[in-house]
């Protein structure tokens, strides 16, 4: 007669899967906290990377190159867009997805736009403050700054 194989008992069974809910007690808010964090950074760096594009187009094409929200008086959250205020009728050059509904993003002294003139500054309509302007995202318990310099240097935390 064969010898048979042995399993594991139930009380093996219980241990384990009791160990492996603790464990997953502890590992679950981390992991979402986590998940958070990676979800404010993408957004932030979407929309650096966005103002980067808007100001290079200004340098190159040595123009004005306007970044505003596509419906008029939206929060700056929505939809952005990046066009040429002097090109008739008006073509988006870029456009950036709307962040999440959990996010907010307050633009310091509450401009309908932000320009770049071509030599990459910071150029009217915003009204060009003392010093730079300040953008804060929020997301929940997250904040970040990111600062758009005179010189149109944009940096997350304070201008050099």
């Amino acid at each position: 007669m064969p010898k048979r194989c042995r399993g594991f008992t139930l009380i093996e069974l219980l241990v384990t899967i009791t160990l492996v809910s603790i464990l997953a007690a502890i590992a679950i808010p981390s992991f979402s906290s986590a998940i958070q964090n990676t979800k404010a950074d993408t957004e932030v760096s979407d929309f650096q990377r966005f103002l980067n594009y808007a100001r290079q187009q200004a340098i190159n094409s040595g123009t004005v190159i306007r970044i505003a929200p596509t419906v008029a008086g939206a929060a700056w959250n929505t939809q952005l867009f990046a066009y040429d205020p002097t090109v008739s009728p008006i073509t988006a050059l870029r456009v950036l997805s709307a962040m999440d509904t959990t996010s907010v993003l307050t633009v310091g002294g509450n401009p309908v736009a932000i320009d770049f003139n071509n030599l990459g500054g910071l150029a009217a309509p915003v009204p060009v403050p003392a010093g730079p302007l300040v953008i804060t995202y929020t997301r929940g318990t997250i904040t970040k700054v990111i600062n758009i310099c005179l010189t149109g240097r944009i940096a997350l935390g304070a201008c050099i």
